[in-house]
């Protein structure tokens, strides 16, 4: 059983956040810039995955999350001075580079072999503080990136180059470079013996990070999955982190805890991140409470796994130790996220579920080796508790800025009998080149004078689009009504952008036999002058050899339509002109394309895959493919009037 030393009982209990407001910030700092390299990284990853193949991505990745463990060479060759500013050091001009040049494939490799001595250099940043300092200082860096990517609507300002983005770019490096300074000059705290169980206390950052990036502090995650607006969802993910800074400064977070405490947190987080993230994950309301009390979890499981890392007395082996646990804690990042993302392009062994699981079960294990080692155990502090949640508020900033900086889009109701309708998949944003580039697809759709736009691949909260809400964001900027339909998982689908009332509406996934990516569809019942019209969008599975696959989800896309009139359908089908998958769409079923003669191809590869599709009482007319560079597959437009 672990025992309370008489000095730090009660009535002698040092600070729950230790003095050193330099050091707090250099880690909080060092955590935002982390997470939005690992963000800006994964859209790249994903282009050298569609260009190099996914085994030689993979292969890199692997190779840049492994440098973490370079940091015992580090720190031998140049001291733990060195350390830090070879890692956060590198961090801050990663990140000040991608500002200035955009963020490319070589400094995302770049960025996240640095993140990864980051890692390390935290823990040798942080020693001296308890671990609820280390995870209080983490939890508010998460905050604060979270708020001010919320004034971004969640696309991270690295993308662009606006005043506003350098702005965000110059406080946070310069916030980061003055601590770092500040901290070098106070030269390094000693480092006492520390044992190889001290020392895996250090790999919880890992997992912790990777549950904080796919879920806890994703707005986009909780607003596609929970089904509510970004707005309330940056309210929902500031509450939990919120509750989560409170539960650190209430003195509650690291008292005696058997190990046994520990794994049950763990699993309890485990579960519930995976039951929410996923291909078979829950909806609706339960995200908001499971998303609030896994981030409470989640801090208290890294306070407690981080007390032991760094502590000022112990017996054991040298630091080096430490920066190999922190280095495995970066490894595990990479274990949970790649074949996560993976996951989206190709079928795993397992459901992806697992992965998010796993990571809180491997907090849990993580906190539970280190449970029971040194380390102070403060009194209770009620007051400091409210301080700390009350402190929290400040992260709305975010929010409001969002919502008062609204843009203002010229346009005028349209309640004619005539639509022009485009079908577009967007690949989550990402151009032809791996950039993410929203506002490429914006001036695409607003070149068209859409009315109805039937969106493919589009992102809200997925890796591949560095977790930014493309949906709303785009909606947003178009004034245009979003209707959502998830499919891959909630964060991956279909979705219908339009001008027009919204009667009505609907989605489902398709049946799916293996672990494959599920495909879906979204409906909308629209108000067009005195009648409503049908509007579908869906994407069907790809590939030469997936034609069966196919045939079976144009079936199930049938028996949901049920033959209704005024019915236009857009996507992706992944088939082309003659195919037996259009046959079997076409034939006897009252549906045509939208295409009076020939086109060219919908693809940046030359394939004719997009269609528009209707119903024999609606007149097509200005049929066309307009070439663009902002995606792989070009849109597709044409106008539609009703027939009598």
């Amino acid at each position: 059983m672990t025992t309370t030393p008489p000095e730090t009982r009660a009535g002698n209990a040092p600070s729950i956040v230790p003095q050193g407001p330099a050091r707090l910030a250099l880690i909080a700092t060092t955590i935002a810039v982390l997470a939005q390299t690992l963000r800006f990284a994964a859209p790249r990853f994903d282009h050298l995955a569609e260009s190099s193949g996914n085994a030689v991505a993979a292969l890199a990745v692997v190779l840049v999350f492994l440098a973490g463990f370079t940091a015992p060479a580090i720190r031998a060759a140049a001291g733990p001075n060195g350390l830090l500013l070879v890692g956060a050091g590198g961090l801050l001009v990663v990140r000040l580079l991608a500002q200035a040049l955009s963020p490319q494939l070589w400094l995302a490799l770049l960025g996240t072999a640095v993140g990864m001595v980051a890692v390390v250099a935290l823990y040798e940043a942080a020693r001296g503080l308890s671990g609820v300092g280390f995870a209080t200082a983490t939890v508010a860096g998460l905050g604060a990136d979270t708020a001010l990517r919320m004034m971004f609507g969640t696309w991270d300002p690295v993308w662009r180059s606006g005043p506003a983005e350098w702005a965000v770019c110059l406080l946070l490096v310069g916030l980061g470079a003055a601590a770092l300074a500040r901290e070098l000059r106070s030269g390094p705290v000693e480092a006492p013996g520390i044992s190889w169980r001290d020392a895996l206390g250090a790999a919880a950052l890992g997992p912790f990070l990777a549950l904080q990036i796919l879920v806890l502090s994703s707005p986009a995650f909780v607003a596609s999955s929970g089904w509510q607006s970004l707005t309330v969802a940056h309210l929902v993910v500031a509450t939990g982190q919120g509750l989560a800074l409170a539960f650190l400064a209430s003195g509650l977070a690291v008292r005696a805890v058997p190990g046994g405490v520990c794994v049950l947190g763990g699993t309890v987080l485990g579960v519930g991140a995976g039951a929410t993230a996923g291909a078979y994950a829950v909806s609706g309301l339960v995200v908001v409470g499971v998303v609030i009390l896994c981030q409470v979890l989640s801090a208290w499981l890294l306070a407690v796994a981080s007390r032991a890392p760094l502590r000022l007395a112990g017996r054991g082996g040298p630091a080096r130790r430490i920066d190999v646990g922190a280095a495995l804690g970066g490894l595990l990042v990479a274990v949970v996220l790649l074949p996560y993302q993976l996951s989206s392009v190709g079928a795993l062994p397992f459901p992806n579920n697992v992965l998010p699981g796993v990571a809180g079960i491997l907090l849990g294990g993580l906190a539970a080796i280190a449970a029971a080692r040194g380390g102070p155990l403060p009194a209770r502090a009620p007051l400091r508790a409210l301080a700390g949640g009350g402190a929290a508020l400040t992260l709305l900033f975010g929010t409001l800025v969002f919502e008062v900086t609204r843009p203002s889009v010229d346009r005028t109701a349209d309640e004619s009998g005539s639509l022009r309708v485009v079908t577009y998949n967007i690949h989550e944003g990402l151009n032809t080149d791996g950039r993410l580039d929203l506002d490429a697809i914006a001036e695409n759709i607003e070149a068209q004078r859409a009315d109805v736009v039937l969106l493919q691949e589009v992102g809200r909260g997925s890796l591949v689009s560095g977790t930014t809400d493309v949906g709303v964001w785009l909606s947003r900027r178009l004034d245009m009504h979003l209707v959502w339909g998830p499919a891959a998982d909630g964060q991956f689908g279909n979705a219908i952008l339009t001008s027009r009332r919204v009667l009505s509406s609907g989605s489902a996934r398709m049946p799916k036999g293996d672990w494959s990516q599920i495909r879906g569809y979204v409906w909308a019942r629209l108000g067009v002058g005195d009648r409503a019209v049908y509007v579908w969008s869906t994407h069907l599975d790809g590939g030469a050899d997936r034609s069966r696959e196919r045939q079976r989800e144009i079936m199930a896309l049938r028996r949901a339509w049920g033959g209704a009139p005024r019915t236009i359908f857009g996507g992706d089908l992944n088939s082309g002109p003659g195919s037996a998958e259009m046959s079997r769409l076409l034939d006897g079923t009252g549906l045509r394309s939208a295409a009076l003669g020939d086109y060219g191809p919908t693809t940046a590869d030359g394939r004719k895959v997009d269609w528009i599709l209707g119903t024999d009482d609606l007149v097509f007319s200005d049929h066309g493919v307009h070439p663009s560079d902002a995606s792989d597959h070009h849109p597709v437009a044409v106008t539609v009037r009703l027939g009598h």
